[in-house]
């Protein structure tokens, strides 16, 4: 029997193992199944498709330097490291158009049409007088539209055409706007204080304030830093605007009693401006909020406000311009009341 069943197979629990091997599945593949690595490879692809289809969408929404085709080579040069936020600049080349049109319209009223010359300038400059004793108050911020002589009116709308429409693609519409209007007012009361003529426009300080904001826009988020190019590049432009500019208000009117373009009203307007970015209407960037793109730069968020035109910066222009109406009625007051010219006092 010992030889027997040496001979012949076992049938206990030895072969029930073994069965239990022949009959069990296949192991497993490395990664899952075939249909089980498709769906990964499925939902992978749509998530990566998604996160494209947002970055897109942020990109439309808050254009970036690097990526928006109106940036103008002529501009200062745009940041190797960081991507910029950025508009398309609208408002600088409407004011330019709005110069050139009251400078055109008067320019063929005396040589055409047979008139003075001059009306579109003597309804919207600043004098003195119509604003003090004919209470013409509008004349403080429509004095920003008009120029005088060739000279202010070719550098005021060079200004714009370059150094103010890539002030308004950093800046915003908004800040822009509101930034060369209330720096121009408050110049235009500087010059009814401090300047000896009757007779002020205020175009150049507005641009003045445009010069102070960019800036001091870049100063608070040290371009230097990061843009050097650019940060030089915008430093030469807005020297040598302010010095053209300098050299108009250095020149007397023909009676020679003070100046229509005037320093004190350029130095205003220059302070005027930077302090109104320093306040909020000048973007103050963080690259944290964002990942970066490619891996090699960061996109800029402006934390002041979310988008060009938020609650803070229409608060800091409703606040300067009570400010400029402010400082207009104690001029005014004072010219009226007292019948004297603050610099008299001051």
């Amino acid at each position: 029997m010992d030889s027997l069943d040496a001979v012949l197979p076992r049938t206990g629990a030895g072969s029930e193992a073994e069965s239990r091997a022949v009959d069990a599945p296949p192991p497993r593949p490395m990664g899952g199944t075939r249909e089980e690595r498709a769906a990964r490879e499925l939902a992978e692809r749509d998530a990566a498709s998604s996160k494209a289809r947002l970055e897109a969408q942020r990109r439309r929404d808050t254009p970036e330097g690097v990526t928006d085709a109106s940036w103008n080579p002529l501009w200062s040069p745009l940041s190797t490291v960081y991507n910029v936020p950025t508009v398309e600049p609208k408002a600088a080349y409407a004011l330019a158009w709005c110069h050139v049109a009251a400078f055109t319209a008067d320019l063929l009223s005396y040589k055409l049409a047979g008139g003075s010359g001059g009306d579109v300038f003597l309804r919207l400059a600043l004098f003195d007088d119509a604003v003090v004793y004919d209470s013409q108050w509008l004349r403080v911020f429509t004095a920003g539209l008009v120029d005088f002589g060739l000279v202010h009116f070719a550098l005021v709308n060079v200004g714009l055409a370059l150094v103010g429409a890539e002030a308004e693609a950093l800046l915003g519409t908004f800040p822009f706007l509101a930034v060369y209007a209330l720096s121009a007012a408050f110049g235009g009361v500087a010059s009814m204080a401090f300047d000896a003529s009757k007779l002020h426009v205020t175009s150049s300080d507005g641009l003045m304030g445009v010069l102070g904001a960019l800036l001091l826009y870049s100063a608070l988020n040290v371009e230097n830093e990061w843009n050097p190019s650019g940060f030089t590049t915008r430093l030469l432009k807005c020297g040598a605007l302010a010095v053209g500019l300098q050299y108009v208000a250095s020149v007397p009117t023909e009676a020679g009693a003070g100046h229509v373009v005037n320093a004190a009203g350029h130095l205003v307007g220059f302070v005027s401006g930077a302090a109104l970015g320093y306040l909020g209407l000048s973007p103050t960037f963080t690259s944290e909020k964002f990942e970066p793109p490619d891996g090699r730069r960061k996109n800029l968020e402006d934390v002041t406000e979310v988008g060009a035109g938020g609650p803070k910066k229409a608060w800091v222009g409703v606040g300067g311009f009570s400010a400029a109406v402010v400082a207009l009625c104690a001029v005014v007051v004072f010219k009226r009341v007292f019948d004297a010219d603050p610099r008299d006092v001051f």
